[in-house]
């Protein structure tokens, strides 16, 4: 059976996201896996209270029992028996990596955890996964509402490129399984010449707009094969913006996106637009990388 995994760390980015991937599970009828990860033993003085463990063997026990009583608190001591519950100890990103061997159908995180840079709302564990995990990987930050989550309009990203039709793919299996709308957004750049001089006349955006919305309805033909709801809407601007906006304006629960899209650094495991979304949105963002 397919599952959604989660990892957990005990912060409170991590319970948002337990809940948030709870809530995921109990609409599309998922098993629902959790994993803790720690690193001997800087973090047993963190998670477990500084006392004086004798081996890694027992830290790993006391991180467990940490472990149960998170989930019942979270969830719920109904929910939390019918949760899988692991310890790992390592890296975080490669400790997940591992359990995602069985290729879960989403791996879920907070969007910062207890390690790394306090300011920045992407934490390095999520990026690592981004880049290589072999399924879509959810990044839930701490701002998502939980109480309940909703779960009724989606926000995918499309350019045409492979990758995006891998997030369209995504998007529609995800929102015809919990019943969401989709919201098709394709971002153009400025039609208006950058210099256009005193006396250059203006650009009528309305023609290009209109024949990249017909363009965008093809890429949506896997919305209209599933009967899944959807709406289409071509914005002029910078996609790494354009998205945050649109996911704005339509009160977005979620945003779906290709690992990599159209951008000219081919090098870069996670694009720019995908790796801006998650770096500043305040909706969870689901990357789908090019192993999915």
């Amino acid at each position: 059976m397919k599952s959604v995994l989660v990892g957990i760390d005990g912060s409170n980015d991590s319970r948002v996201a337990l809940r948030w991937a709870a809530a995921v599970t109990d609409a599309i009828m998922l098993r629902l896996r959790t994993l803790w990860v720690w690193e001997y033993p800087a973090d047993t003085v963190v998670s477990v209270g500084g006392i004086d463990l004798p081996d890694p063997e027992a830290a790993d026990a006391h991180v467990a029992e940490q472990l149960e009583t998170l989930l019942t608190e979270e969830l719920g001591a109904e929910d939390a028996r019918r949760a899988t519950a692991k310890v790992a100890r390592g890296s975080p990103a490669r400790a997940i990596l591992r359990a995602a061997e069985t290729t879960p159908k989403m791996i879920v995180v907070g969007s910062r955890g207890l390690g790394g840079f306090k300011g920045l709302l992407l934490g390095s564990v999520g990026r690592q996964l981004a880049e290589h995990a072999p399924c879509p990987v959810t990044i839930v930050p701490r701002t998502t509402p939980v109480e309940p989550v909703s779960l009724e309009t989606i926000v995918v990203g499309v350019d045409g490129s492979r990758h995006a039709a891998r997030a369209m793919l995504c998007a529609t299996d995800f929102a015809g399984r919990v019943g969401a709308e989709v919201v098709v957004v394709h971002a153009v750049e400025s039609l208006q010449p950058i210099d256009p001089g005193a006396h250059a006349p203006e650009v009528d955006p309305r023609p290009e707009l209109d024949a990249r919305a017909d363009l965008v309805e093809e890429w949506a033909s896997p919305l209209r094969q599933l009967g899944v709801p959807y709406r289409v809407r071509v914005v002029e601007g910078d996609p790494r913006t354009a998205l945050l906006e649109v996911a704005e304006e339509e009160e977005a629960d979620g945003i779906v996106v290709g690992s990599r899209g159209r951008g000219p650094v081919r090098k870069l495991l996670l694009g720019s637009v995908a790796a801006s979304v998650a770096q500043f949105s305040e909706r969870p963002v689901t990357i789908v990388p090019k192993r999915a």
